[in-house]
């Protein structure tokens, strides 16, 4: 499968006063983290969180990767497809980016059950899209899946799409999306330096950037660099991951929650000075979210 030459870029339709959710890490968790890693599995809390997104009713949801747990799968994107049917079905507008769980597969049949799923894309592994004054960059931060020449035609196409927002007088704000944390104190899998060298320094030098996402690591945490947000937003319902205590931590989270982060999902509402961010968690065993977190970024001068 290879990516659409074509400029990447998606319309999507977003009405004034709309609202963005982000969640990621959906996957099931797989019998063999059960039996060796005694890895919980999740599926009332994930449908709990999929349920809660669609009464939210999002105009939009970014979805940060690991959508199943291993990308050859078609009975894991099967399940996939029915979790997300309330979303579907209640009109949200589904906006992925891969996951290196979702590319886990012998030749391009990860890649096809992903692209099956998100014909909106038309095949392209990064794209940029507006959502009223946000704009927004998908990036595929899984170097290991990705030919050379396809890393190097993305890094020219982040650089070039950061330098057009930033001239375009329509975006007040950049939201960046990448699977792999550039930041995270996660003790099961630990910051990505590839994710910080290749994507942290152009965000720091645009203009309009807020705040980079990610996945990857199965909790909430909150950092912020040179006055830009980076956000860990993995509890989409893959098992969790325990966080090191605050004595220990590489980098200073600035939510203050437990070490096992509850599952949770974002909502972003920009409004005419910045855009509101939101957690809103769901414990294990809970049947429903309450708030967890909540910032706001304004819009930058």
């Amino acid at each position: 499968m290879t990516t659409s030459t074509r400029a990447p870029s998606i319309v999507v339709p977003f009405p004034d006063g709309g609202r963005v959710a982000v969640v990621s890490d959906l996957q099931r968790t797989a019998l063999v983290e059960r039996l060796f890693l005694l890895a919980e599995q999740n599926d009332a809390e994930r449908t709990g969180i999929i349920a809660a997104l669609a009464e939210a009713r999002p105009d939009a949801l970014l979805l940060l990767g690991d959508h199943v747990f291993l990308g050859a799968s078609s009975r894991a994107w099967a399940f996939f497809d029915r979790l997300v049917e309330p979303l579907r079905a209640a009109g949200i507008e589904l906006l992925p980016i891969l996951g290196n769980h979702d590319c886990w597969s012998i030749g391009p049949r990860g890649l096809r059950h992903y692209f099956a799923r998100f014909p909106r894309l038309e095949g392209r592994r990064f794209y940029t899209t507006r959502l009223g004054p946000l704009g927004i960059v998908a990036l595929d931060s899984n170097r290991f899946f990705t030919p050379s020449s396809r890393w190097d035609e993305q890094s020219l196409f982040y650089d070039k799409t950061l330098a057009d927002l930033d001239a375009d007088p329509d975006v007040r704000g950049i939201l960046v999306l990448v699977h792999h944390p550039p930041f995270t104190n996660g003790t099961v899998t630990g910051p990505s330096a590839l994710t910080e060298r290749s994507f942290v320094p152009s965000f720091l030098r645009s203009r309009k950037t807020l705040m980079m996402l990610s996945g990857h690591v199965h909790a909430y945490e909150h950092f912020v660099r040179e006055g830009r947000h980076f956000v860990v937003c993995g509890g989409g319902g893959g098992p969790r991951h325990r966080l090191l205590p605050k004595e220990r931590q590489t980098f200073r989270d600035l939510f203050d929650g437990p070490s096992i982060r509850d599952f949770h999902f974002l909502t972003l509402a920009p409004d005419e000075t910045g855009l509101d961010v939101r957690a809103l968690g769901l414990a294990k065993g809970a049947t429903r979210v309450s708030p967890m977190d909540r910032f706001r970024l304004d819009w930058p001068g």
